[in-house]
């Protein structure tokens, strides 16, 4: 502890916190040797009246999948009874308890902070795991989603790892605390502590210290070793010189246990009997560990035999001739061979592999999907790549590698799954029906974190090829194909799957089919050859200027007045969430929003309850997407939030991305003061990975901060920057847009321009049977229009959002209509739709909307006290006695919130949410303080009389 007081400092600060309530984590980072298990044995020496786990990772067993976790939690895992159903049954299935379907890492990762939570609620809990950097990647990725989330729990995370070798800790929500070497006057100390018996000189002091950095244990170790002389280049700490040096003790002290520690060092860990067994094969003597004469090299608890320190294990596997560790692999392998140990005996195989062996390489393939089974992506990586590698058989090789890059893409390693794509692609002999699922993986990794554009390029040669083999079994790579044109701004893509599904022969009661027919019928629409009907207002169509124009046919009860050529039921039985997602998004384009609301939910409830992150990040865009369009901006808001956490945590920086500007987009709407920074950081992100979609969403954003401000001019620049104008149609990414940027420019004076908006705008929405984009198109009409005509496309502008339930449009229209009721000097019909727009702004939190049509009210003449937007000194007022109860909410407080009116309990919420009980509660008082409320019961009747936005 020499030198550290800082370090120790923290620790016990941490240690306090936790017995206290509120948790965290640390993660130690410095080199071998320079005292990080020192601190970790302090801090479990500080850590009175706790529950301490402890783990020690190991390089052999860094593929092994929750190899940590299970030293972690196995010991305790009696103890937190209480785990609901799935989580119980995940840990029971990961841990060899229990048979049962393979458990997604997410769910593992909520189950373990469930875990240590129950165990909190009787102590606080300090978990201690050194050498982390031979963590097992699943683990690691467990120990940040619980660190991440520790807030409101008595949990002590403290990790010790190097910061150069091994998987590496990637835990960012774990404060990062450096150890440099010591200082002159420690490491003296230091020296005269161990080797008191033999003095250095000053200069012998000062040049240890050179060479060795102060590192702790190297200053231990060569103290007594020859220093180079004065002028040797310094070498780095714990360089192969240091780890020769291990060697040479290991050498000095154990000559005749060499054989014997050889074979430990390449097991890694395990139980007493397995090593008694390969040594006897291969005549190893064992008297030491009986005598014990290893003592000061391993520990044994009773279970598991390991060595004390991981370079001398190191230095000892490396001793070790090429030949002589495939022996000891082998003996290895015929010793662990028990029903629990396959993974093992399949990994020691492989390494003493030297050539192609088919049966080796068949029984790792076997090992990598019990490692699946188990939620171990990485360990099945690691396994499939090695079978990869023995493989003969160029067409068999290059599918190994692809079922390997498949589980490197499930668990996260994109750089990984890219380089074995790499590698599978190269392999000569893979036919057609190979080379298809290499294309689609190649695409949906551009997808979450490249661009949609390269993506549509992978994606597009294929496709003939994808309905021509199996149709059904690629129907998600048919629905990415359109949802890949629709991001991309390609809206040829469209009119191109209709015509490869026109002629198909498709079940509409199959879920497949059924998507497929849906994906036909969405691109005829697009091509005219199926043309969208108008929705249905209760007024014939009228040629001329009327009231009418540019309305389309009217609907009937389904696409063109008949039965949907789907079937809505048929869809509904899909259970993946991704493909669920693309079908909802189609549905909406088509004005079937309601159907697709609900494919959207339930994408998301199956993406939770499996614990796919990674999907849920991805449905929660198109959620967020559609609460924002119904005006619902509470929802809005908390989607995408939660969305971006998840890509984040998932490696899905473009989905990531996607979810910050719809963020951006919220937050303009609600005139937040950090909306302009939050989209001009969308653009820069976005422009540098190609996201067409998530820069209209930002500038859009830009558009309605000064629109809502009434600077016009302003507004004009940032929306006819979300696309190209001048040529052509505008594709679908940017139509959302239109509207606003006729708004904009009829404000502006920029008539003629607004005009031809408009016109690309009605001919656009002719595809669709939506009421809201039938709204939206009669107020540009009524925009462009005076007299009776404006009024007539007001009123059919109304009626349709009405139909439509688009609260924040319809407020929009509403105020529109109250200005220009104004100009004409009709202010007692302006003052009556101006005050319901201000209702409306005010009740969903749009505040930069609500100024402005207070500011019209003002100047229509409202007589008394008109509600103003900013407090005395120029902030802007909460004014929660106005707003709705729920408003006052921040975005998990209102998730939570809505989990309640449900009627789910904090432990169906916490499964939900990917949280602790403990922290859904901690959170649910603040919405009880913020709400006034007494009891769920109470909460759960606001929540159906609020509808909340």
């Amino acid at each position: 502890m020499l030198g550290r007081d800082g370090e120790i400092a923290l620790l016990e600060s941490l240690l306090r916190h936790a017995a206290e309530g509120r948790g965290g984590g640390v993660i130690l980072q410095g080199e071998p040797g320079i005292g990080k298990t020192a601190l970790l044995s302090h801090a479990e020496e500080r850590a009175a009246g706790f529950l301490v786990l402890r783990a020690v990772s190991a390089e052999p067993e860094s593929d092994l999948a929750y190899a940590t976790l299970h030293q972690l939690l196995f010991p305790v895992l009696g103890r937190a009874g209480g785990l609901p159903g799935p989580q119980a049954q995940a840990l029971d299935v990961l841990f060899g308890r229990a048979h049962g379907a393979p458990p997604d890492p997410f769910l593992v990762a909520l189950s373990t902070l469930s875990a240590l939570s129950l165990l909190a609620g009787d102590q606080p809990v300090l978990c201690v795991v050194d050498d982390a950097h031979w963590a097992d990647q699943p683990t690691l990725k467990t120990l940040a989603f619980v660190a991440r989330r520790l807030t409101d729990e008595p949990v002590a995370l403290v990790l010790a790892a190097r910061a150069d070798e091994g998987h590496g800790a990637g835990l960012p929500d774990l404060r990062r605390v450096p150890l440099m070497g010591l200082d002159q006057e420690s490491a003296r100390a230091l020296l005269a502590e161990r080797h008191g018996e033999r003095r250095l000189t000053g200069g012998e002091e000062s040049r240890l210290l050179a060479v060795t950095g102060g590192n702790p244990l190297a200053l231990v170790e060569l103290a007594g070793q020859p220093i180079p002389p004065e002028g040797t280049p310094e070498p780095p700490a714990m360089t192969d010189e240091l780890r020769r040096s291990f060697l040479a003790r290991v050498r000095a002290r154990h000559a005749g246990s060499l054989p014997l520690l050889q074979l430990i060092a390449a097991g890694g860990s395990g139980g007493l009997d397995g090593f008694e067994r390969a040594a006897a094969s291969l005549r190893v003597d064992t008297g030491p560990l009986h005598r014990a004469e290893l003592d000061d090299l391993l520990s044994y608890d009773g279970t598991r035999l390991v060595f004390r320190h991981p370079l001398i294990r190191s230095a000892i596997y490396h001793s070790a001739a090429a030949d002589r560790r495939a022996a000891i692999h082998r003996a290895l392998a015929a010793a662990f061979d028990g029903p629990a140990d396959q993974h093992r005996r399949a990994w020691h195989l492989g390494q003493a592999a030297v050539g192609p062996d088919e049966q080796v390489a068949g029984q790792l393939e076997r090992s990598a999907e019990q490692a699946a089974s188990r939620g171990g992506p990485a360990a099945a990586m690691a396994a499939l790549a090695r079978a990869a590698e023995l493989t003969a058989d160029a067409r068999r090789r290059g599918r190994r590698l692809w079922t390997a890059a498949h589980a490197a893409l499930h668990g996260g390693f994109t750089a990984k799954a890219t380089e074995l794509l790499d590698r599978a692609e190269r392999e000569p002999r893979l036919d057609e029906a190979d080379r298809i699922p290499l294309a689609v993986m190649r695409a949906v990794v551009a997808e979450f974190a490249g661009s949609p554009e390269d993506a549509l390029a992978l994606l597009r040669p294929w496709i003939p090829q994808v309905l021509r083999l199996d149709r059904r079994r690629f129907a998600p790579t048919v629905a990415m194909y359109g949802d890949l044109g629709t991001r991309a701004g390609t809206p040829e893509v469209w009119p191109d799957l209709a015509a490869r599904l026109d002629g198909i022969p498709l079940d509409p009661h199959d879920p497949q089919d059924a998507v497929l027919l849906l994906l036909r019928h969405a691109g005829q629409a697009r091509t005219g050859q199926k043309p969208a009907t108008a929705p249905q207002d209760g007024a014939a169509p009228q040629d001329g200027a009327g009231p009418q124009d540019g309305a389309g046919p009217q609907d009937g009860p389904g696409p063109q007045g008949g039965a949907a050529p789907w079937d809505g039921a048929a869809m509904e039985a899909l259970a993946d969430p991704i493909l669920m997602t693309m079908a909802g998004s189609v549905l909406r384009g088509l004005g079937e929003h309601e159907p697709g609301r609900r494919l959207y939910r339930e994408a998301g409830r199956f993406a939770r309850a499996s614990g796919s992150l990674g999907a849920l990040a991805w449905n929660l865009e198109y959620q967020a997407a559609d609460e924002l369009a119904r005006g619902r901006l509470g929802l809005a808001e908390a989607h995408p939030e939660e969305g971006y956490q998840f890509a984040t945590e998932v490696g899905q920086p473009s989905t990531a991305c996607r979810n910050r500007g719809l963020l951006a987009l919220c937050a303009a709407v609600r005139g937040r003061p950090e909306a302009a920074e939050l989209a001009t950081g969308v653009l820069a992100e976005a422009s540098d990975l190609r996201l067409a979609d998530a820069m209209t969403c930002a500038w859009r954003a830009l558009g309605l901060i000064e629109l809502a401000a009434g600077r016009y001019r302003e507004a004009v620049r940032h929306l006819e920057a979300a696309g190209t104008w001048d040529t052509g149609e505008p594709a679908d990414l940017v139509m959302g847009v239109v509207p606003d940027l006729v708004e904009a420019l009829v404000r502006a004076g920029e008539h003629d321009r607004a005009a031809a908006a408009t016109a690309r705008y009605e001919r656009w929405r002719r595809h669709t049977a939506s009421p809201e984009a039938a709204a939206l198109a009669a107020r540009c009409r009524a925009l462009l229009s005076t007299g009776e005509s404006a009024d007539g496309h007001f009123a059919r502008s109304l009626r349709l959002h009405a139909t439509a339930g688009s609260t924040l449009e319809h407020a929009r229209t509403r105020l529109l209509l109250g200005e220009q009721l104004r100009r004409d000097r009709r202010r007692s019909q302006a003052q009556e739709h101006l005050r319901g727009a201000a209702g409306t702004f005010r009740r969903i939190g749009a505040l930069a909307w609500e100024d402005r049509v207070l500011g019209e009210l003002r100047a229509a003449g409202e007589r008394g006290r008109v509600p103003r937007g900013d407090g005395p000194s120029g902030e802007r007022s909460a004014r929660p006695h106005e707003t709705g109860a729920l408003s006052p909410l921040t975005p998990q407080e209102l998730r939570i919130t809505l989990a309640v009116g449900e009627g789910l309990t904090n432990r169906e919420i916490a499964a939900q949410l990917f949280l602790s009980p403990r922290t859904v509660d901690y959170h649910l008082r603040k919405v009880f303080q913020k709400t006034a409320v007494t009891s769920r019961a109470e909460l759960m009747r606001l929540v159906l009389a609020e509808r909340p936005a």
